[in-house]
């Protein structure tokens, strides 16, 4: 039985690694006696993956990870077990069954929405949301991304898929729908350096109040869909 689950990772654990949020998880498994399968081989593991790993120091109210059980058993009490055994700020909250034989989670998706708040000391509304239509007025939008195999140039212009900014309170709250998956990928931190590069903004460290994960997507005909809400 394979089953996708949604759940949730707030502020108080937001600085887990995704090694430590992953072997977290497989104790709460244990000790929820949920009847997960296990690989084989010399060094059988749980059968759970994820569908994208979140960032350090990033919340999220939309995050997916699939399991193969041994046994039937209903989404909502694989929850509700799992959420007696998780720590404040992880909650499982729905489930569904999937076909055995479907793609992996992790091969599917394909974008994820983010909510980023930044400062509004140095910022005007007004004048950001003419900054932000000129920004994706580009035919390309030319970054420098830098990873353990060095440094290449590369056109981020397609993986933006939908770009909004709005008040509050006092700061600004940028919603961003940006690829996200094995197909390509772009940091919602890279986004943001490539949207003060263009408007000539300085960048600081006190630039950045929030990030938040608000869901991941795949595309199922023309849409854009969340795995739990996918054919």
């Amino acid at each position: 039985m394979r089953l996708i689950i949604k759940y949730t990772k707030e502020e108080r654990v937001k600085y887990i690694s995704h090694l430590d949020f992953l072997r977290l998880v497989q104790r709460a498994i244990r000790r929820a006696d949920i009847p997960v399968a296990y690989s084989q081989g010399f060094n059988p593991h749980p059968r759970l993956s994820f569908a994208s790993a979140l960032a350090v120091g990033v919340t999220s109210e939309g995050e997916y990870l699939e399991i193969f059980l041994m046994d039937d058993m209903d989404p909502e009490l694989l929850c509700n077990r799992m959420n007696e055994k998780l720590p404040l700020g992880i909650r499982f909250l729905e489930g569904r069954i999937v076909d055995e034989k479907q793609p992996s989670l992790m091969s599917l998706i394909e974008s994820a929405e983010y909510a980023i708040t930044l400062s509004g000391e140095m910022l005007l509304k007004d004048s950001f949301s003419s900054i932000i239509e000129e920004f994706l007025s580009q035919q390309e939008i030319l970054v420098v991304r830098t990873n353990r195999k060095g440094s290449r140039q590369i056109d981020i212009r397609p993986m933006i898929h939908g770009l909004d900014v709005f008040e509050r309170d006092r700061d600004l709250l940028i919603k961003a729908m940006i690829s996200t998956g094995s197909k390509a990928n772009l940091r919602p931190d890279l986004l943001i350096d490539a949207l003060f590069d263009f408007a000539e903004l300085p960048i600081s460290p006190e630039l950045y109040l929030h990030v938040h994960r608000l869901d991941l997507y795949l595309l199922q005909e023309g849409k854009w869909v969340t795995p739990i809400g996918m054919e």
